[in-house]
């Protein structure tokens, strides 16, 4: 991480401030949450967005950058230190394209709802049209496909 982190800051550190912020979670979903938070702090004070994936273990790095997809809106580069080549590569800035609706499934899902009744009638949409959007949920990979129950991919969908 700190090889990584030397590397940006000979590439950019003429040209930005480099902060760094570590986690010492390997729960993703949680380290996405915390790096979302502070993309959103960081554009309140009007600063550029460059996220670096590199530093620490897989679940750091995929919570960051599920972290950065999420507020997709604020993120000015995604970029990954090589750190044999020391190569810094700029990665695709993504976003989870997932409707308010099908964002209000999931967290209705998450506070405990568990029946197309239920759902349909919080969200205010026929049973039919909740059909719709749990199948689609599911092939996106956000609903479990045997049960009625958000996936680790549904909790990082809605960040």
């Amino acid at each position: 991480m700190r090889e990584s982190k030397e590397t940006l800051e000979k590439a950019f550190g003429r040209f930005i401030d480099i902060k760094s912020q570590e986690t010492d979670s390997n729960d993703s979903v949680k380290i996405a949450s915390g790096v979302a938070d502070a993309i959103e702090k960081e554009k309140k004070s009007g600063n550029k967005i460059v996220v670096n994936i590199s530093g620490g273990e897989r679940p750091q790095a995929l919570g960051t950058l599920f972290g950065a997809y999420s507020k997709h809106q604020f993120v000015d580069r995604i970029v990954y230190v090589d750190n044999s080549t020391k190569e810094v590569m700029d990665l695709p800035i993504l976003k989870y394209g997932i409707s308010s609706t099908k964002k209000e499934i999931l967290k209705c899902l998450i506070n405990g709802s568990n029946s197309v009744k239920e759902l349909s009638d919080k969200i205010e949409i026929s049973r039919g049209m909740t059909y719709n959007h749990i199948r689609e949920l599911r092939d996106m990979g956000l609903i479990d496909k045997e049960i009625l129950e958000i996936t680790t991919a549904g909790r990082l969908a809605i960040i």
